[in-house]
């Protein structure tokens, strides 16, 4: 059975269908009737949910993992044959890579990419790529600071690992069809970083010296509001950057709060290949949420009539003109926040509620450059978050990162 009572398939004992689902259909259930035609059984049903579609394309909105390890990390120990990591460090019990994939798959991921420290064996597991989880080959590489060599399935030559040998990686990795990313810039902080002028505080070690493809800005390990400013630093320069996010997911302990999607990155792509997905990435057309699709998490739009037509159909990595209607749409839990837009190093809107549509409009600029949006949960959620001084002063910026619902790349302003 379907919504509206149709019948999609009937029959007696074992019963093999497949509806395709269309957008009416809101649901599927198996009813089970005697003899007489009296129901006596029924199934709960599945659930249809269109996923938000953004322009006229044939891009769909797909959720993954970009920053995940497994037992091949040193820093996750998986039992006596563990070749990396010893006994002694027996509270850091990781998962093996099916055990990743089957993770991804239950939180309801398309994609998920093993990034285990300077180890590409991952890639050539036989559960890489399992449960129908869309596996992206990567390792983190370790220079001044973490690299994520996405698409990466060898190794690369870090050199000496100055600024130049770190451009020079980054480029071998690109010519491969690869995406070079910095992660969690403002990992292990210890002074504000208020400025751009302020990089000897950050976690990574060059500055602006190497140019990355996209930006790891949301990191449960690090502040999510100084990596927006970093972020922010590089859209300044001109430079078009994506956003991401990852969960950094290490260990069995931490998986309820660091498990896999948590945060997803949500990527507009073209298929389901991990050609697609990267090239997605690549192109800035992401967003990320704080939470998976199976626990109701969904894209965070930022969205653009570039024709004036009335319909938005330009989003995140997309160029429309300067004084461009925009909108940001929330999909996934929560519906409701605050809404926060940053265009040119400046806030455009500051905090301002969704409207009951969980939608919210406004112009962009009319001069050349970026805009971008964040949504933020109610004030109040901030408050007993684990860790955060009461008046949310705490050096880690941790309020205000509990407060973050979802990022959007940005669209950018010109001709």
């Amino acid at each position: 059975m379907t919504s509206g009572n149709r019948v999609v398939a009937s029959g007696r004992g074992t019963l093999a269908a497949s509806p395709k689902a269309s957008p009416s259909d809101r649901w599927y259930f198996v009813r089970a009737l005697d003899a007489q035609g009296n129901p006596i059984a029924y199934s709960s049903p599945v659930w249809v949910t269109a996923l938000p579609r953004s322009g006229a394309d044939d891009r769909e909105w797909l959720a993954g993992d970009l920053h995940v390890h497994t037992c091949f990390s040193h820093d996750a120990y998986c039992g006596p044959e563990d070749d990396n990591t010893g006994p002694d460090e027996f509270y850091t019990l990781g998962l093996h890579v099916g055990q990743r994939f089957l993770e991804a798959s239950a939180r309801g991921l398309d994609y998920l990419a093993i990034t285990d420290h300077n180890d590409v064996r991952s890639s050539a597991d036989p559960d890489f790529g399992a449960y129908g989880v869309t596996g992206i080959p990567a390792y983190e590489n370790s220079l001044h600071g973490h690299a994520q060599m996405l698409g990466a399935s060898r190794l690369y030559d870090n050199g000496d690992s100055s600024a130049a040998a770190a451009n020079s990686t980054a480029a071998a990795l690109r010519a491969d069809g690869g995406v070079f990313q910095i992660n969690h810039p403002a990992g292990n902080i210890e002074a504000p970083f208020d400025s751009c002028a302020d990089t000897a505080n950050l976690d990574w070690g060059y500055a602006y010296d190497v140019r990355p493809d996209t930006l790891e800005v949301w990191n449960l390990t690090s502040s999510i509001r100084y990596a927006e400013t970093y972020w922010e630093c590089w859209l300044q320069r001109g430079a078009r950057i994506g956003a991401t996010g990852g969960s950094d997911s290490h260990w069995l302990s931490t998986a309820a709060v660091q498990g896999v999607g948590n945060p997803t990155t949500w990527v507009f792509a073209r298929d389901r290949s991990r050609e697609g997905v990267l090239e997605a990435i690549r192109s800035g057309r992401t967003t990320v949420s704080r939470i998976p699709p199976a626990q109701g998490g969904g894209p965070l739009l930022l969205e653009a009539d570039r024709d004036g037509d009335g319909a938005f159909e330009s989003t995140a990595g997309d160029t429309v003109p300067p004084g461009t209607a925009m909108r940001v749409r929330a999909t996934g839990v929560p519906q409701t926040g605050l809404v926060k837009v940053r265009a040119n190093g400046a806030t455009l809107v500051d905090e301002a509620p969704l409207g009951t549509d969980g939608e919210l409009r406004f112009r962009a600029p009319a001069s050349a450059g970026w805009v971008r949006a964040d949504l933020l949960l109610a004030p109040s959620a901030s408050q007993g978050a684990p860790g955060c001084d009461p008046n949310g002063q705490f050096i880690s910026t941790c309020a205000y990162d509990y407060l973050v619902a979802g990022i959007s790349s940005p669209i950018y302003l010109g001709r």
